[in-house]
């Protein structure tokens, strides 16, 4: 049963020469990708990342032509009126005309009073308008690209944590099913005393206080196997809760979990992984990409103009028809160019500064924090291996230390009190060292956390 565990203690003696070996458990994989796929708060860290792709599909959507149908139609009455004296001007002009030629073909013409609000009048056209130079549009499209890569490594982020909370789970419900075999070989041990005892009795060889002692020794070790059955229950539902599955669904044992012990390389190189592989450093780098980006808009809204090309066709005029007389194309560019907003433009150029550098600062703050993560989990996690080889010591002394003593108390030659000591003292070596070793685990899941390394 322990020889295997030997072999724990040569992973301590190449730690610090040898590269990371990330080894991986399929059974315990296969539970982290069903974790992943059925979790709920990644599905809706997926949802975000799908709204951020399609309000990066709208940015680029403002670099094509946009294309709309327009109708209006209008009846006025009343409201203001131009008065235009034609027949003053030109009524004198016929009748000089109607004398010279001894005719009467000139017409009285009556003044022109037209109201200017139009009376039965219809613009029915189709409009195009493309973009020709809008920085403004530019800058939204890279800021929305780099909020995508934000929303996508805060989900990575998250994954990374699931995972780990995930692998944790499973090594603690499998530790607490180990704790449970240790009583249960216990309890077996302690009823082949009570059954010894009471021939011991029956031949008159010993007297009733050993039946006694062994049959209270026999209840402690039941009262701690219904305990650990207690903890194998509450183990299972939090790992099938994680897994969004039924709370008493099964869990399948991986008998080589053990070696996803790691061996470790130098602390620097541990580092170096983190900070190239931490979803959080994208994250902050891609929020400071994007808010660069609202720099540079902001300052393109400052300095430079915006030029539009549109162009109109269609049917313009009184009466509601659509003939060559009312058809008509118009073509024009035009340019916005906004010169003074009373210092509005350039506060929010301060103000994406001021950002820009927090952000900054923030990602020196993560970089601090995330050495001292990996400082602590490598250190965490060679004590642990370093618990491991003197656990497995201990259970190896406290074993044949038993055995020696059992051999004894059936020659009659120790103490029942002696017996109980040692077995206590094997049972107990036995748990630390199925603790120390899915503790040391753990560590090793929370190496891999903290460098991204799954």
């Amino acid at each position: 049963m322990y020889i295997a565990m030997k072999k724990i203690s040569l992973l301590f003696v190449m730690m610090c020469f040898s590269i990371p070996i990330w080894a991986q458990s399929p059974v315990l994989e296969k539970y982290v990708e069903q974790g992943l796929k059925s979790n709920l708060t990644l599905q809706q860290l997926g949802f975000d990342i799908s709204t951020r792709q399609e309000q990066l599909n709208q940015a680029k959507a403002l670099f094509l032509p946009q294309l709309s149908f327009e109708a209006s139609y209008s009846r006025a009455e009343g409201g203001r009126t131009i008065d235009f004296p034609v027949g003053d001007l030109l009524n004198p002009v016929y009748d000089a005309l109607d004398r010279i030629n001894g005719s009467d073909v000139f017409p009285t013409i009556t003044n022109v009073n037209e109201q200017l609000l139009p009376d039965d009048f219809h613009d029915t056209k189709v409009r195009l308008i493309q973009p020709l130079f809008n920085s403004d549009i530019k800058y939204n499209r890279l800021a929305q690209e780099n909020l995508v890569f934000m929303e996508e490594a805060r989900s990575a982020a998250f994954r990374n944590e699931l995972t780990h909370d995930i692998r944790s789970a499973y090594f603690r419900h499998l530790q607490t099913l180990e704790a449970l075999k240790i009583y249960q070989d216990s309890q077996l041990v302690i009823e082949e005393l009570v059954r010894v005892n009471k021939r011991l009795v029956a031949n008159d060889k010993a007297t009733y206080d050993i039946i006694y002692s062994a049959e209270s020794a026999l209840a402690e070790v039941e009262a701690n196997v219904i305990r650990a059955q207690k903890d194998i229950d509450v183990t299972r539902s939090f790992f099938n809760f994680l897994l969004n599955r039924d709370l008493s669904d099964s869990i399948e044992v991986d008998g080589n979990i053990k070696s996803e012990l790691l061996v470790l390389s130098s602390l620097s190189m541990l580092s170096a992984d983190a900070f190239q592989e931490r979803q959080e450093f994208k994250q902050i780098e891609a929020a400071i990409a994007a808010n660069q980006n609202l720099l540079d808009l902001n300052k393109s809204a400052t300095y430079l103009p915006k030029v539009n090309l549109v162009m109109d066709a269609g049917f313009q005029g009184f009466g509601y028809t659509f003939d060559s007389g009312q058809d008509y194309w118009l073509a024009q560019v035009s340019m916005s160019w906004n010169i003074f907003k009373g210092g509005e433009k350039k506060s929010r150029v301060r103000a994406s500064l001021f950002e820009l550098e927090k952000l900054t600062s923030q990602k020196e703050q993560l970089r601090d924090q995330v050495e001292f993560e990996v400082i602590t989990a490598f250190n965490e996690y060679k004590a642990a291996l370093e618990s491991i080889n003197a656990a497995t010591r201990r259970t190896e002394s406290a074993e044949k230390t038993f055995n020696i003593i059992q051999k004894k108390y059936r020659e009659n030659q120790v103490l029942l009190i002696e017996f109980y000591e040692a077995r206590d003292a094997f049972t107990r070596a036995q748990l630390s060292q199925s603790i120390t070793t899915y503790d040391a685990l753990i560590k090793a899941s929370e190496l891999k956390k903290v460098i991204s390394k799954n």
